[in-house]
């Protein structure tokens, strides 16, 4: 018999419901749990049995990594490593996938980093280095903690022990900067928060963009983090320092431009495109910010002499078609639009699949119902952006 096909998200409601069932579980039964792991994810396997028969495997161990970690949270022997040990031991053998022990052995090295065995954090955890950024940050500031007590508790000969632990502080983090592992590849159950890893991760970052001053890419690695997180207070701050150290590299004025944009900072964003323009004049992509900028803020003048400088500098014909639609269509003026539209529907010939696209969605920009109507421009416009920048950066 066939099995009956069901939507992800109707799965995906599935597995949350049973999940809250089992935190809900956990939270009431902490002891009971703590006095018998396998009786437990026996109870726990035959509930994902009943309730979700045909789970994906990727879900069902995630599944199984969030519960894991909810118990070790509400756990009263949560310091024990033993007991970690224990708990994790019976949960791997539950996981369908080969590797799941890794995620286990990663949130028991920063466990030993939460409870102060910052020695056996550093083995536990120095396998795992390349598997994503934070790992090296963890390890880092299990360094830069035995630093400081040796410095603050040994005296004499000994303290050049606090050299060592400073230097290998140092070390992983320049490592970082030099092998650029991923940057939030650990997907991380949701509960493991109270773990600080991201407030370590930060914590280190920022010692490496102090102690580094020259290093970019601490700077780097932070800002695409921050983007990842949503983290737009720490996207901030790390703009800020790079606006001053690196006031012409077009990778961080990029990044500035797209944050000012974000925040609704239109002076600001207009800044940094003059910024851009200044240090590098023939080069097309701070005039395309320019011209997306007029678009934005609806200025046909600035729109017009951007548009000028982007004949000057060669801009594709096809991007000036598509901005000069997107202008029209953001103005409100359906006729220019329309026009705009049949225009490039002549140079695009080969790119009917787009032109579909983009004449559906400007249908909708027009509709009464001003929902819809936004919904379809920030998608043609996002649509426009991406499709215009890429033609840049072949050019």
């Amino acid at each position: 018999m066939v099995e009956e096909w069901q939507p992800e998200f109707i799965i995906e409601t599935k597995v949350d419901l049973v999940k809250q069932d089992l935190m809900a579980y956990i939270e009431k039964n902490s002891e009971k749990i703590d006095s018998n792991i396998p009786i437990f994810f026996g109870h726990v396997l035959s509930i994902i049995d009943n309730s979700l028969p045909d789970i994906d495997d990727k879900i069902y161990d995630r599944l199984i990594d969030d519960i894991t970690v909810k118990v070790l949270e509400e756990s009263s022997r949560s310091n024990e490593v033993d007991y970690i040990e224990k708990l994790f031991s019976h949960a791997y053998r539950l996981k369908r996938r080969p590797g799941g022990k890794m995620i286990f052995d990663i949130i028991l090295g920063l466990k030993l980093i939460e409870i102060g065995k910052y020695h056996d954090a550093i083995e536990q955890l120095k396998r795992f280095r390349k598997v994503d950024a934070i790992i090296y940050t963890a390890i880092a500031y299990c360094y830069y903690i035995l630093a400081t007590e040796t410095f603050s508790t040994e005296k004499g000969p000994s303290a050049g022990k606090t050299s060592n632990m400073a230097l290998n502080a140092r070390e992983q983090l320049i490592e970082l900067a030099r092998l650029r592992p991923p940057v939030n590849r650990l997907k991380f159950p949701r509960v493991i928060k109270e773990l600080r890893v991201n407030k370590i991760f930060w914590f280190m970052l920022k010692l490496g963009i102090e102690w580094f001053p020259e290093e970019p890419e601490f700077l780097i690695i932070g800002l695409e983090k921050a983007k990842m997180d949503g983290n737009q207070v720490m996207r901030g701050e790390l703009l800020t320092i790079a606006s001053e150290r690196y006031y012409n590299d077009m990778v961080f004025l990029r990044e500035l431009y797209s944050y000012k944009v974000e925040e609704r900072d239109a002076a600001g964003a207009a800044a940094v495109v003059k910024q851009m323009i200044q240090h590098h004049p023939k080069e097309l992509e701070p005039v395309y910010y320019g011209l997306q900028l007029s678009i934005i803020s609806q200025q046909g003048t600035a729109y017009a002499r951007f548009r000028k400088m982007a004949i000057a500098n060669k801009m594709p014909i096809q991007v000036l078609m598509l901005l000069d639609f997107a202008f029209e269509l953001i103005m409100g003026k359906k006729e220019g639009a329309i026009a705009g539209l049949e225009i490039i529907r002549t140079r695009l010939a080969k790119k009917n699949h787009y032109m579909i696209l983009i004449e559906y969605l400007t249908e909708d920009t027009f509709s009464d119902d001003e929902v819809r109507a936004k919904h379809a421009r920030k998608v043609l416009m996002d649509s426009i952006d991406q499709y215009c920048l890429n033609l840049i950066i072949m050019k």
